[in-house]
Order: C-alpha cells, then sequence, then structure tokens
C-alpha cells in the first residue's frame, strides 16, 4: 500500500512538474533558448568575422580560436560628438572604412531606405554619405573599398569618391516609372532581390539595369487608420498582365554616356541576376516569360559583342532561377540543371558546350557552395540518401569520388568561410534540436559554436514529430508525410485532426530538422497535427514537380485525400473532426480543402489567402500555371469562387488590409462569392497589416483567434 501511494505522489509531481505552451510563448515570447550565431559579416580572405553587438559596438572574433576584439566600439560611432543610433553595417575591403547605417524604413519584403555615415578607421572620424545621406537604397562599397554606390529616392543611380567628397550622378532617367539599379515589387518578391548594378571588377565602371515600368497596372493599397484614408500605389502585374521592361547599361563611375547593350529582341523576358568576373565578361541571366527557358548571355565590354552560351529548357514545366553559377578559370563554369530529370550539376564552357555532367542519380543538388581549384573539389549540398534532409558532399570535377562530408542525421545549412578551410554546419532533426557547430573541410569537428538544450523542451513534455509513407490513391507513388501526436495519446480516444498546409509548387514541407512552435501547442491542446508533400511539391526530380503544371490543384486534392485517409486508418483520429489551415499558399490550401475536399474536412483557418490566381503576381502564377490569356481551364479549376457550391462546414479567413504581396482584394472576391452561394463564412481583418501579419500584439492576436475557432467549432 505505500509503495502504490509513493507511486501515485511521484506521478502526480511529475504531471505537476510538466509546463504547458501558451499563445503568448508561441507567438512572440519563446520560453526555448535555441542555439543561433550573431549576423556575422567575413572580413576579407581571413577565417574572422564581425558582428553587432547588443551594446551596438562592432566585435571582430577569430573562427578557429574564438578570440575576440573590438573592431568598432559604440562610443567611436558619432558624428560631431552626437551619438548616432547603429542598425547595421558594411566594412570595406581593406577595413579602413565602415559604412554606418544608423535609420532603416521598410519598403517591401527586403528592400529599404536608411540614412548612411562613414566611419575612416585610420583618421578616426565620421562623415556623412554626401550631405543628403538619408532615403538611400541599395548602398554598396565598390570591390577597391573607395567608393559607395547607392540609389536616391529619385530612383536614379549616384556613386560617391570617399576620398575626394564627391558625388556623381549616374543616371537621369528615374522617375517613379523608371527604376535605375534597383528592382521593382515584382522582381524583388519572385526573384528574391532588389538589387540589379553590379561593379566591374576593377571598380572603374557599373552595369545596371533600367526597369520601365509604365505600363504595369497599379494596385493600390487603402490606409483607413487616417482621419481621411491614403492610398499607396504599386505597379503590381498580376497573371497575363503587362511586365515591367528592361534594359541593361554600363556607365563609367563618375557618370557620362551609358553604353546600353542590345539584348537582340523585344519580347517579354527577365533578367533578374548580372555577373561581371574578373575576366572581364559580363554574364546576363535572361528568362523568357513562360519561364520554360532559361539563357545566359555573356557580353564582352572590349569587343561589345552579345552572345548565347549556357541555355537550359523544360517544355513540360518550368526552369528555376537560381543562384549557383561558379564561373571557373579558362571560361568554364558548373551550374545546375534538371535537364537530367534531376537537379544535378554540370560543367560546361561559356559557349554553352557541355564537358561533364558532375553529379547524377535519382537524387537532387540544392546549392553549389565552391569549386576548389587546388584540390579539384566542388563542395555542395544534397538530399541524397534522403529527400527529407541536405547534406555536404565533396566530388570531384570529374564526378569521380563522390563523399558525404556531414553524417549526423537531419537538415544541415553550411557556411563555408573565406580561407575555404573550414564550413560552419547548422543543422537539426525532427528528433535533435539545432546545433551549430565550425568542422574542417573533411566533416571533423574543431569546436561547437552554440548547441540547444533538449531538456528545456522535455519540461514541456514535447511530442516527437514523427514521419510516415503511404501509397497514393492510384497505387503510383508513395508519399511522405509528418505526424504530431498529444503527448498524452491514447489509441482508445478518438482524436480531431489539423492538417497544416502550403503545397505550393516546387516546395517542401516534409523536411527531417526541428519542428516549431505551434504544432507543438496543437498537440498539447488534444490535436492530432498533419503535414504532408503531394505530387507537384519539390525534391523528388522534376516529373514530380511538372504534376503541379497548369493545375496546382489536382494532386493538392488527391494526395491530401489518400494522406487523412491513411491516418484516419492507422491512428484514432475522429474522421467527422478534421481541420485545415495554412497562410499564404497555406491559406489557399485550406479554402481549397474546404471546398473541393469538403466531405472531409470541416473547419478551416486560412490566412492571407490567394483564392484566384488571376490575382497575383505574373512570375510566381505563370511560372506555373502558365498565362491565364491560354489557360483559362486552369486558372478557373484553381480558383476556390469555382467550388464555393461544394462549401458545407466552417471557414475562417484572416488578412491584412495593407497585404502588398497577397492583396487583400482576394478576401474581398472570396466573400462576394460566399454572398451569392448564400454560404456562410467568418472573416477577421487586420487594419494596414501587411502580409506578415506581425508587429506588437498582432501574431498573439491572429493565434489566439486560430485556436479559439479550432477549439470551438472542431474540438467541441
Amino acid at each position: 500500500m505505500k509503495l502504490f501511494l509513493i507511486i501515485i505522489i511521484i506521478s502526480n509531481q511529475f504531471l505537476m512538474s510538466q509546463k504547458k505552451l501558451s499563445i503568448e510563448q508561441i507567438s512572440d515570447n519563446s520560453p526555448f533558448k535555441v542555439a543561433s550565431i550573431p549576423n556575422l559579416k567575413w572580413l576579407n580572405d581571413e577565417d574572422s568575422f564581425t558582428y553587432l553587438s547588443k551594446s551596438k559596438s562592432i566585435y571582430k572574433v577569430n573562427l578557429v580560436s574564438n578570440d575576440t576584439t573590438i573592431f568598432l566600439s559604440r562610443k567611436n560611432i558619432k558624428f560631431k560628438k552626437n551619438e548616432i543610433p547603429i542598425v547595421d553595417y558594411q566594412i570595406n575591403s581593406t577595413n579602413r572604412y565602415v559604412l554606418i547605417q544608423s535609420e532603416k524604413t521598410k519598403i517591401w519584403r527586403r528592400s529599404f531606405y536608411g540614412t548612411y555615415f562613414i566611419y575612416d578607421n585610420q583618421k578616426k572620424e565620421m562623415i556623412k554619405l554626401t550631405e543628403a545621406n538619408d532615403s538611400l537604397r541599395n548602398v554598396k562599397f565598390s570591390p577597391d573599398g573607395n567608393q559607395l554606390s547607392f540609389v536616391r529616392i529619385d530612383n536614379n543611380l549616384y556613386n560617391y569618391d570617399i576620398k575626394k567628397k564627391k558625388q556623381y550622378q549616374l543616371t537621369k532617367s528615374g522617375s517613379e516609372n523608371y527604376l535605375n539599379g534597383i528592382f521593382g515589387w515584382v522582381y524583388e518578391e519572385e526573384f528574391s532581390s532588389y538589387d540589379s548594378y553590379k561593379w566591374s571588377p576593377n571598380s572603374k565602371k557599373i552595369i545596371f539595369c533600367e526597369e520601365n515600368q509604365s505600363d504595369v497596372p497599379v494596385y493600390t493599397l487603402i490606409d483607413e487608420l487616417k482621419l481621411y484614408p491614403q492610398l499607396k500605389n504599386i505597379r503590381y502585374p498580376k497573371a497575363g498582365q503587362n511586365n515591367p521592361k528592361i534594359k541593361v547599361g554600363i556607365v563609367d563611375a563618375t557618370g557620362g554616356s551609358i553604353n546600353w547593350i542590345n539584348l537582340k529582341d523585344n519580347n517579354d523576358y527577365y533578367i533578374p541576376r548580372i555577373y561581371w568576373e574578373k575576366n572581364g565578361k559580363i554574364f546576363l541571366v535572361k528568362i523568357d516569360r513562360s519561364q520554360k527557358n532559361i539563357t545566359l548571355l555573356v557580353y564582352d565590354i572590349k569587343s561589345g559583342k552579345i552572345f548565347e552560351g549556357i541555355k537550359d529548357e523544360d517544355t513540360i514545366g518550368w526552369v528555376d532561377l537560381n543562384d549557383d553559377y561558379q564561373f571557373l578559370d579558362n571560361d568554364k563554369l558548373l551550374w545546375i540543371s534538371e535537364k537530367s530529370g534531376f537537379r544535378h550539376i554540370h560543367y560546361s564552357d561559356i559557349n554553352g558546350n557541355l564537358i561533364n555532367s558532375v553529379t547524377k542519380g535519382q537524387w537532387e543538388v540544392n546549392r553549389i557552395l565552391n569549386y576548389n581549384q587546388k584540390d579539384n573539389k566542388v563542395y555542395f549540398t544534397a538530399n541524397r540518401g534522403s529527400v527529407k534532409e541536405s547534406h555536404l558532399f565533396s566530388i570531384n570535377l570529374d564526378g569521380s569520388n563522390l563523399i558525404k562530408i556531414t553524417n549526423e542525421e537531419g537538415f544541415h545549412r553550411i557556411m563555408i568561410s573565406p580561407s575555404k578551410k573550414y564550413f560552419i554546419d547548422s543543422f537539426s532533426s525532427i528528433k535533435s534540436p539545432p546545433k551549430i557547430v565550425l568542422k574542417n573541410m573533411r566533416g571533423n569537428p574543431i569546436r561547437i559554436l552554440d548547441k540547444t538544450n533538449l531538456n528545456q523542451y522535455k519540461e514541456y513534455n514535447w511530442s516527437f514529430p514523427f514521419f510516415v509513407n503511404f501509397l497514393s490513391n492510384d497505387k503510383t507513388v508513395l508519399l511522405d508525410g509528418i505526424l504530431t501526436l498529444p503527448n498524452d495519446y491514447d489509441k482508445n480516444i478518438k482524436y480531431p485532426m489539423i492538417v497544416y498546409g502550403y503545397g505550393m509548387p516546387g516546395t517542401q514541407i516534409v523536411l527531417n530538422k526541428w519542428g516549431n512552435l505551434i504544432n507543438q501547442f496543437l498537440a498539447q491542446e488534444g490535436f492530432i497535427v498533419f503535414s504532408m508533400d503531394c505530387r507537384g511539391m519539390g525534391g523528388r526530380g522534376e516529373n514530380f514537380k511538372n504534376l503541379s503544371y497548369g493545375d496546382m490543384s489536382k494532386y493538392l486534392v488527391k494526395d491530401i485525400k489518400a494522406g487523412v485517409n491513411y491516418i484516419i486508418n492507422n491512428y484514432s483520429v475522429n474522421a467527422n473532426k478534421i481541420g485545415a489551415w495554412g497562410s499564404s499558399g497555406g491559406g489557399y490550401f485550406t479554402a481549397l480543402m474546404l471546398t473541393r475536399l469538403s466531405s472531409m474536412f470541416s473547419v478551416g483557418v486560412s490566412i492571407s489567402p490567394v483564392v484566384d490566381f488571376r490575382l497575383y503576381d505574373s512570375i510566381y502564377s505563370e511560372r506555373s500555371m502558365g498565362n491565364p490569356n491560354f489557360n483559362k481551364a486552369g486558372y478557373d479549376s484553381v480558383s476556390i469562387m469555382s467550388h464555393v457550391d461544394n462549401f458545407k462546414g466552417n471557414l475562417l479567413v484572416m488578412h491584412g488590409t495593407g497585404d502588398d504581396n497577397v492583396h487583400f482584394q482576394n478576401t474581398t472576391q472570396l466573400i462576394n462569392s460566399f454572398i451569392d452561394k448564400n454560404k456562410m463564412i467568418d472573416v477577421f481583418i487586420y487594419p494596414n497589416r501587411d502580409h506578415s501579419l506581425s508587429g506588437g500584439t498582432t501574431r498573439y492576436y491572429l493565434n489566439n483567434k486560430l485556436f479559439n475557432y479550432f477549439n470551438e467549432k472542431l474540438k467541441n
């Protein structure tokens, strides 16, 4: 009897000691200390980095020894004896000048305006980056470190000679419609960069893009938090509408006439990347509007001749832009293509002639990180061995001697040091939280930079997710899923299940890396949480990905149905209580489940959803759907409005009116369609919030609404 009482007491004490996550904690106040390294900036040609400390001094750290010194003290970050704030910085190639950014005003996802000063490490003085040093964009040092180029609010490109303290205006066409040295909204969002200029290696010239947005339709955001609503216009090309036009020019760093490069045609195309290599050749990445063809144009500045080099195409699906061109000596280069059916590395000359394929097999290369000419090895990350993982590999240039360098299970993010002798390995798995280790290029650990304590998660009775596999309904392909059960899971109890989805073409959800807090919170509250990768998503080759082309909803519907049925048949799930949620593309996924699979899904929370891809931007929509002017049936099939008749559950849509990415117009049109079909829908509006739905208590508010909706409509 005494032993029995002791067991009960110990058990009760254990249960009482288990903590539960709160909505506040999963929103903006995580209780967990996760391994991280500062936003490091490498110093030129040495294995040292700098970072901005919490005290706002810049420190220098030796990567191997961890010796730390002050590079620039906070007490020296002053202008005319007055302290100036510092939000970011750049150090030039000689370490003499430090560019101090003192203010930052967000424009779109990546772009911003800033105010800048220059600190001279030799003279120990601070000067302004020109007298008018505010509202500058895309500021960068020349390769020699003695000049700073930037774009002003007039959308013209300028250059500043630091020693002469002289400014040069390089372009004059800048206006609301003409952008020089910066890309507009659609390039920034879909090609992941606002930067449209590059310095010549000798610091004497700049190549830049002039983007003409004159014919691009305007979308207007309305700020109703003012006494009288204010309007904000965006040149935003929706699917099938006019795109911006691009010209490419070369100008001296001191200004003068512009040499415009003849791109040989006036058709719709994109120029998302420019490279100016040490051999004097300029490379332009050109993608046709259909995104089925990508060409590497080669321009010789000495002769003025331009020719087509490497070409890649996908007649069934699309070609992906990547930043993995490695330009070698003797006019050779490494690049990635899916032409073999999987993403692999190829070795070619600049004329496009293939020398050899470096990697091959039914697996995919993620990134080319480095080519070491001394040992003739290519270093890259890939999912060889598991589609759910990413590891560092090396291989000889001729394709021999493939070696896996990272051996720990999971997903690895790699940063190679300037000397190419070391790399920083940040990795985790569904079983192990993030760990950051410095290693040599053979993969041997040098020292641990930071690691996450697993015990802190166990205090919250962390429910470790696990992978599941199942056949598609047509029995043709094995699909991957990931499942999180309540931490007190009892097979005799029927649980409600929430499916978190995204499902956009070429993407992946099911990865072997540490999980997120919201799934844990939902599991702790008694929900089973499930996600899966459907046909048309990424990591499994060109044919698998291209199944989404023309109608991204087709296999989403079929495969999600197979996945949910598998979980129902193998785990203790209440088949009448299936919900879905997601944001952005996941918001679309949720609305799709509640309409196309309304017999299966009864509750959904759709955040910032695209509901008709004719309302989304041209680059993204047309990449996997084609042009709506030539694929009406596909766009109709994908549109949520085409399937509202099927809806019979509960759907909460949450959206910000300041969303420049997925416009609130999507939610407006969805509401209208529900009204037309006499269907009930719940909507919550976040005034002026952008696509991230963040800032202040916004994220807490959103997660609270999400949980309460599922708790009320699905669980109870």
